[in-house]
């Protein structure tokens, strides 16, 4: 009875072990990999304490995120690899590659604004006036970019935070765009669309934090 205890408590500390070493292999705090297998951070501090064993099918989740076997959270291991795809691991900001790619995409926008207001200004007068409204379409259009490769790469905050952006750069191009009554009014319709953002967001790290079904472990 007490060889089956050992071996039972051996095992549990190897796989709290090995959870924790492709976890930090990976470059992920609990908190993001809780966002990732929808488990609260607490639960995943319990299984790396070794106070109690993930399910067999989150065992599975997790070795398919690193890229591994179940097999491989059963053997005790000095060093560990993992072989994380850039699509699923987000993080919290770019990498300078990322920032280049997504740059380099939101300067098309620009040099489009720019020749076009030039080309206005020497072949359209009429237009001389207007041509500086195509620097505030600019805006949310780069926005919109900006959140594809975040939406990509980046974590909730970080996207919440560019849709921010995108939904007041369109009320400010709406309200110097396009002429009506009352039209300072488009900012008052952006705030209800900024508390969908804040709760949004809100949702998705309450989410986290309870976990799936709110399942304890």
């Amino acid at each position: 009875m007490e060889n089956f205890y050992d071996e039972s408590e051996k095992l549990k500390r190897i796989i709290a072990d090995n959870l924790v070493k492709y976890r930090k292999a990976s470059r992920l705090t609990q908190i993001e990999l809780s966002e990732k297998i929808n488990y609260s951070d607490k639960n995943i501090s319990r299984w790396e304490r070794g106070e109690s064993i993930p399910e067999i099918t989150i065992l599975k989740k997790l070795a398919d995120l690193y890229g591994i076997t179940v097999n491989d959270f059963l053997v005790e291991k000095t060093e560990v690899s993992v072989d994380v795809s850039p699509k699923k691991q987000k993080t919290k900001l770019l990498n300078k590659k990322q920032t280049l790619i997504m740059l380099l995409s939101v300067s098309i926008v620009w040099l489009v604004a720019i020749v076009t207001y030039c080309v206005f200004h020497a072949f359209v007068p009429t237009l001389k006036a207007e041509a500086w409204k195509l620097f505030l379409l600019a805006l949310p259009l780069s926005t919109i970019i900006v959140l594809v490769f975040t939406s990509i790469w980046c974590t909730n905050l970080m996207n919440a935070i560019v849709v921010t952006f995108l939904i007041w750069f369109m009320a400010v191009a709406i309200y110097f765009c396009v002429q009506f009554e009352s039209n300072w009014l488009i900012f008052i319709v952006a705030i209800p669309f900024q508390i969908i953002d804040i709760l949004w967001f809100t949702f998705k790290k309450v989410k986290v934090n309870f976990g799936k079904k709110n399942q304890k472990k």
